[in-house]
């Protein structure tokens, strides 16, 4: 077992981070224990506790790597000149496939609730949520109605998202994610 001088405490909560994540997508966000991580990089829980204060925290370090990528992903996929409903459209998409890629990591990040607040959590979430509210900005009439609609944009595709992961999306009929999300942003970029 690896001792605590072996690794900074900057590397242990790299080596956590990677850990958790690996745990999972591996086996679902109740394998995201402290036990678990500190087993998988050898060291004691009491040691990941001297690096992060409680289990939510850790997570939310998970939250925050996760978010910096979809966030970078948001980042490539858009054009400068895309047309409005074009950089929506594809904004949405990402959203679906992270769900459908990234299942765990995605439950983690918008299904589970986390005990935890930090400036680079919001700053995170802001980094994703800011490029929505840029997309919906051309089809407000002020900066407060852009935010409104990235806001029905993210909940209207979270609760597909969650129902779709919970298999009660499909009640009586099968549908595809994608295909609902169409037909609501058909309706949603014509206001």
């Amino acid at each position: 077992m690896a001792r605590r001088k072996d690794h900074t405490r900057e590397e242990l909560a790299q080596l956590a981070i990677k850990a958790g994540r690996e745990l999972i997508i591996e086996k679902g966000t109740s394998a995201l224990t402290a036990r678990n991580v500190a087993s998988a990089i050898g060291y004691t829980p009491g040691t990941l506790y001297n690096v992060f204060d409680n289990i939510d925290e850790l997570a939310a370090a998970i939250n925050i790597e996760s978010m910096q990528r979809f966030e970078e992903q948001l980042r490539r996929i858009q054009e400068p000149d895309e047309a409005t409903h074009a950089r929506v459209r594809s904004i949405a998409q990402a959203y679906l496939d992270f769900q459908k890629e990234e299942p765990q990591l995605w439950s983690l990040l918008f299904a589970i609730p986390l005990d935890y607040h930090s400036e680079a959590y919001h700053q995170a979430i802001h980094a994703i949520f800011d490029q929505v509210t840029a997309a919906m900005a051309p089809l407000s009439e002020s900066p407060t109605l852009a935010r409104q609609k990235a806001k029905i944009l993210w909940s209207t595709l979270h609760g597909i998202c969650l129902l779709q992961q919970s298999g009660k999306l499909n009640v009586s009929e099968a549908d595809a994610p994608e295909e609902l999300v169409a037909h609501f942003l058909d309706q949603f970029l014509k206001i």
